[in-house]
């Protein structure tokens, strides 16, 4: 569901209810919320930012275990942090350089962060 959804600023806020048939229940959230920047420094260029969370378990029944043990949660969050400038070379072709950072991987502050960049060439025929 989108909150705010217009050229420059967007956002959404996710949840769901899961039912583990005979086991109990759980609760997951995310979010989301970007700013983009049309014709940033040239004409037809774009640049973005975007901060978000992702599905985070925050509520477990006590007899349930996915892993970390019965009815434990997801302990600490974990953010998508992103940037991009994509450079529109012609009408045909653009530069895409960006970079993401996750924090907190897998919910666990004890991992160390992750750091993501590429490159992306578009061709438009």
């Amino acid at each position: 569901m989108y909150l705010v959804d217009a050229k420059r600023l967007y956002g959404w806020v996710g949840y769901s209810a899961h039912r583990y048939l005979g086991s109990g229940d759980a609760e997951v959230w995310d979010w989301g919320a970007g700013l983009s920047f049309p014709d940033l420094f040239h004409k037809g260029s774009l640049g973005g930012i975007f901060v978000g969370m992702e599905p985070k378990l925050t509520t477990l029944s006590k007899n349930i275990n996915l892993g970390a043990g019965l009815g434990q949660v997801d302990k600490d969050t974990s953010l998508h942090i992103e940037g991009f400038y994509q450079y529109q070379l012609s009408d045909n072709i653009a530069i895409t350089p960006g970079v993401i950072w996750i924090t907190a991987p897998d919910f666990d502050a004890d991992n160390p962060d992750s750091v993501v960049a590429w490159l992306r060439t578009t061709f438009r025929f």
